[in-house]
């Protein structure tokens, strides 16, 4: 009898979404806030380089979610699937 050990279906949904949702929310949000507050208010820098600036923050939180979307993906703890049998 052969054992599958998978998630349920919607339990995958659940985890992509949220990934997806984070690697398209976070480096957005971190480039605005790091520009504003960071770039321009403490440090007072032109437009050109604080847009520089901020948009390297924003690809270092976007490699930071990916690798961790990747890390879950390939990590997952096997613990909490279900074994079926037959």
């Amino acid at each position: 009898m052969a054992s599958i050990k998978e998630l349920p279906e919607l339990e995958v949904f659940k985890t992509v979404l949220f990934h997806c949702m984070v690697i398209i929310a976070l480096p957005v949000f971190s480039f605005f806030a790091s520009k504003i507050f960071i770039f321009d208010g403490l440090l007072g820098l032109d437009q050109v380089p604080s847009n520089v600036y901020s948009a390297g923050v924003a690809i270092l939180v976007l490699h930071v979610a990916l690798g961790a979307f990747i890390y879950r993906a390939y990590f997952d703890d096997q613990s909490k699937t279900q074994t079926k049998r037959d």
